[in-house]
């Protein structure tokens, strides 16, 4: 409080301010004022979901038809030979990926919604930290999901890609891992399916490994320029691929020097290229808040949940540059 001239003499006015300075009277005299904006303690980039494309889906899984090439493309003959001898043909099978459920609950109790009244609708801030959680675990089931450690969740693109033989570009072939060198980086854009079209790809690394694209860049003097993704956000590029982070690509994988065998206890990391057209989410049903049926009169609850899958429809269509020193 500042004490106006006009209305107190000096004498007054330091007689004032001795006041408000006797313990506790000044605390007495002010009134908190408290923003009334949560501030959500999280650091996330959660960029894989933001930039695959969501498609509808149907039945128990998302199912695709594939084809595996024949041995020859055919074979040279003279002008007399009979046609059958040079038939050949490929052959066809078929994979599913089975819709799964993320869920999770939250709850209010009636008492704190009552006392937070004069604040805010305490139901709603807790629903939208609840959704930012829930946007994580999904980036975590699209990127590390593993149906081998939890046969609830989906396949992330690390289990399929690693588990693809040819798809897994060593950047050593020791299990330390070694400093990431674009030449790799180019070497696993060639792996990828389509990757002449640049517009279809994006390069998925998490923070460091972004940092440590950056650095090489500029290590070349090269530099990598912006470029507006689907979602209308604007992010640097390479070779006018999209470079899109996340905090949960790992930065703790355990390499092998031929594959990534965990995703934690380990010092290297990974950078993914992936073609949209040949891997995407697909959903049964899509993300759904429904509040519960109140047994008590005591809590508010509600579920937040969705059916959906990661879909690897071309096991050509995503490559995976691992081993890649943390250090």
């Amino acid at each position: 409080m500042v004490a106006n001239a006009e209305w107190l003499n000096r004498a007054q006015r330091e007689e004032f301010e001795r006041t408000l300075t006797v313990s506790g009277a000044g605390a007495s005299l002010l009134q908190t004022s408290i923003n009334r904006v949560v501030q959500l303690l999280t650091l996330r980039t959660l960029g894989l979901q933001v930039v695959l494309d969501v498609k509808p889906g149907s039945g128990n899984a998302a199912y695709i038809n594939q084809r595996t090439a024949g041995t020859t493309g055919g074979i040279w003959v003279a002008d007399t030979t009979d046609g059958a001898t040079a038939e050949e043909t490929g052959t066809y099978g078929q994979t599913s990926f089975p819709f799964r459920t993320l869920l999770k609950r939250g709850t209010v109790t009636r008492a704190l919604v009552a006392k937070g009244r004069s604040y805010g609708d305490v139901l709603g801030i807790e629903m939208e930290g609840a959704a930012e959680d829930y946007a994580d675990q999904t980036e975590f089931g699209l990127i590390s999901g593993d149906v081998a450690q939890n046969s609830n969740q989906i396949n992330g693109l690390l289990t399929m890609i690693n588990a693809t033989s040819g798809q897994v570009v060593a950047q050593t072939t020791g299990s330390g891992g070694d400093a990431f060198t674009m030449a790799k980086l180019d070497a696993t854009i060639d792996k990828v399916k389509g990757s002449g079209n640049r517009s279809d790809l994006i390069i998925l690394a998490s923070q460091l490994g972004g940092r440590k694209i950056n650095a090489a860049l500029q290590a070349q003097q090269r530099f990598n320029d912006m470029i507006e993704i689907p979602a209308g956000f604007r992010v640097k590029s390479y070779d006018g691929i999209p470079i899109i982070t996340s905090t949960r690509m790992p930065d703790a994988l355990t390499w092998s020097g031929s594959s990534i065998t965990g995703l934690t206890g380990g010092g290297t990391t990974a950078i993914a290229v992936i073609n949209r057209r040949f891997m995407w989410i697909e959903e049964l049903t899509a993300l759904s808040v429904m509040p519960l049926a109140r047994t008590t009169s005591q809590n508010e609850a509600f579920d937040m949940f969705r059916d959906f899958t990661l879909v690897f429809a071309n096991t050509k269509g995503a490559a995976l540059l691992a081993g890649i020193t943390t250090t």
